[in-house]
């Protein structure tokens, strides 16, 4: 029989109190309090510096950021609009038509003998992003279990292993391939996973309810689509099919924000490093 989820501490820092629970045997981190004005504004201001370096991308951010608060601290159609409102304002950033989301490029791009290239750079609309929903995760801390951990390396071995077979495997490594990969997992892994997830996939569980599992798929195959200007070939869009497919399971099935961008990086690392790049 399962105890009862009891707080047994609580730690208060300058913005809010967290409770740490012990759920099914896991410590999970949970918020005891809903956002107030202090926990509100002091991080959009925070995130209004972001216009200093990045123009009008950084200007999205405070707002990205209110859209992610009004997620939590609404109900009912506030709480859909929100949702809403928040996946739309990070679909613009990205979208290009705002001025200013050039690659910033780190190093000169690492080139394999077929002529591939792999790029240490990113995109200033990722990188706000991702810098808000770390922001943010600071403020709401999310678990990430040992018990998440089988499914995760699952979710990243059948496309890796799938594409050893149908694209081939090239090992490589050097400083630029080093630098991307970390790029990678602070700005696009984190970027996608806040969109795709946080707020595209926990819409649709929302509005879904006991039919998580269409919102799944839908979600799935919207991030496959989105990937289509970027995979080389039919082949390759169908590796991106299960690894898109993979992450929304990861959340369906542990609801685990971290876990789903560990996942997400750890299949971009494996295919940067051991298979033909982009395939």
């Amino acid at each position: 029989m399962m105890a009862p989820n009891v707080p047994f501490l609580k730690i208060e820092n300058g913005f809010s109190m967290f409770s740490l629970n012990v759920q099914q045997g896991a410590p999970v981190i949970r918020t005891a309090e809903p956002f107030d004005n202090k926990s509100l504004w002091l991080p959009a201001a925070f995130l209004c510096l972001l216009a200093i370096p990045f123009g009008w991308i950084g200007v999205f951010a405070p707002a990205i950021w209110l859209g992610l608060v009004a997620i939590e601290n609404t109900a009912g159609w506030k709480k859909a609009a929100s949702f809403l409102i928040t996946g739309l304002l990070m679909l613009v950033v990205n979208s290009g038509v705002i001025p200013g989301n050039e690659h910033i490029a780190v190093l000169a791009p690492y080139s394999d003998a077929e002529g591939n290239l792999i790029y240490a750079s990113f995109r200033p609309a990722k990188a706000a992003i991702a810098l808000t929903i770390v922001v943010f995760m600071l403020m709401r801390p999310q678990p990430l279990r040992r018990a998440d951990l089988p499914l995760m390396l699952a979710v990243i071995a059948v496309p890796i292993v799938a594409g050893a077979f149908l694209i081939g495997v090239a090992p490589k490594l050097n400083a630029t391939i080093a630098i991307a990969a970390l790029i990678n997992l602070l700005v696009v892994c984190i970027a996608e996973e806040g969109f795709f997830r946080w707020v595209f996939q926990r819409g649709l569980d929302t509005w879904l309810k006991k039919w998580k599992w269409v919102g799944t798929c839908i979600v799935a195959a919207i991030f496959t689509g989105l990937h289509t200007g970027w995979a080389a070939s039919p082949t390759l869009l169908a590796l991106v099919g299960v690894a898109g497919l993979g992450y929304a399971l990861v959340w369906q099935l542990r609801g685990s924000f971290w876990a789903c961008v560990l996942t997400h990086w750890g299949v971009n690392l494996l295919h940067m490093t051991l298979l033909r790049y982009p395939g």
